[in-house]
């Protein structure tokens, strides 16, 4: 396999287009590094500058950081932590000059994946990032199998209990609002013990597509809770723009007709409790407290945390029910909106 074949697997196996984002602050190596890329279908970002870098290196999803590290700098060892913390599945690929006095044990504990020496050869450049992008590969066919929930096809608790703890930092970092939906089945034990334990597969499998449906492809992150119990991670998104989504859900559960099997949601706003597994508890607790009181009415129902409800829809807020409608969803049969 060559760096072609292997991006063109990327694009068809995993769906994901191969992008990079590169700072390197010399003008000419970095113009050389994305002319070496052009012809294999790798998307590059250039960023000059450390400035910002952080929340530029967000704005997309980037699967390898190409990071020009000063030898001795404190700055370079902070971006490198942080972009670890930030995106779980990022690779960096470190750019070094070579000192007398460099300890590359160093780098390599900061989190860089892989090493270059300046002066390198175009051709050794090339090699190391297919290492690199095949890891990424390897890893994400394998994920595929540890993450997603056997039989509704969606993520599972154990890439819930992960998952919330990232967003939840960034969206504390950033400063953006990020709700989250508890969703239950009403009458799912009857239903399993009246027709069977197949009929019940059918029902959770059902719903696991009408929740990935139901929200944005790659945005927002449909999980199987527990049991008949389904969490919804939606990032950017407040508890109004929540709503929006629920309504969502309920029409395209309304279609498949289960009878008396309807749902029970409880939505709840993030709050910054002062520390990451303060507010990744409170959250998840608050949205799982309203979700029960939404299952005392009958029907298709949900329920609003109150706290959220007391929350100041400020700017961000606005902001990120802009971007929920400017997303992309799946396409939803029988509907006209996108």
């Amino acid at each position: 396999m060559n760096l072609k074949s292997l991006v063109a697997k990327i694009k068809e196996e995993l769906e994901e287009i191969p992008k990079v984002f590169l700072y390197e602050p010399d003008n000419f190596i970095a113009e050389l590094l994305i002319e070496a890329l052009k012809n294999y279908d790798i998307h590059v970002k250039y960023y000059p500058s450390k400035n910002n870098l952080i929340n530029e290196l967000l704005k997309d999803n980037y699967q390898i950081f190409i990071f020009y590290i000063e030898p001795g700098d404190k700055k370079s060892e902070e971006i490198i932590r942080e972009s670890k913390k930030l995106k779980r599945n990022l690779l960096i690929y470190g750019i070094v000059e070579i000192t007398k006095d460099i300890d590359i044990s160093q780098i390599f504990a900061f989190g860089v994946d892989e090493v270059i020496f300046k002066p390198f050869s175009i051709g050794e450049f090339r090699a190391r990032l297919f290492r690199l992008l095949r890891e990424y590969y390897l890893l994400k066919k394998i994920e595929r199998f540890i993450i997603e929930d056997p039989l509704t096809g969606i993520y599972n608790r154990r890439y819930f209990e992960i998952s919330i703890r990232e967003e939840v930092y960034r969206a504390i970092r950033q400063n953006y609002p990020l709700s989250l939906l508890i969703v239950d089945l009403d009458k799912f034990k009857w239903f399993n013990d009246t027709f069977g334990h197949k009929a019940g597969d059918a029902v959770l499998r059902a719903l696991g597509e009408v929740l990935q449906r139901s929200t944005r492809l790659k945005v927002d992150k449909p999980c199987r809770y527990g049991g008949d119990e389904f969490g919804i991670i939606l990032p950017f998104i407040d508890w109004k723009g929540a709503t929006k989504v629920v309504e969502r859900i309920f029409r395209n559960w309304n279609e498949l007709n289960y009878g008396p099997v309807t749902l029970s949601v409880g939505i709840a706003q993030i709050i910054d409790r002062g520390d990451l597994e303060s507010t990744v508890t409170d959250l998840i607790q608050r949205a799982d407290q309203a979700m029960y009181r939404a299952k005392k009415r009958e029907g298709n129902s949900y329920e609003v945390d109150q706290e959220s409800l007391r929350l100041t829809l400020n700017e961000v807020s606005q902001e990120g029910d802009l971007l929920y409608q400017a997303l992309p969803l799946l396409p939803v049969p029988g509907e006209n909106s996108p």
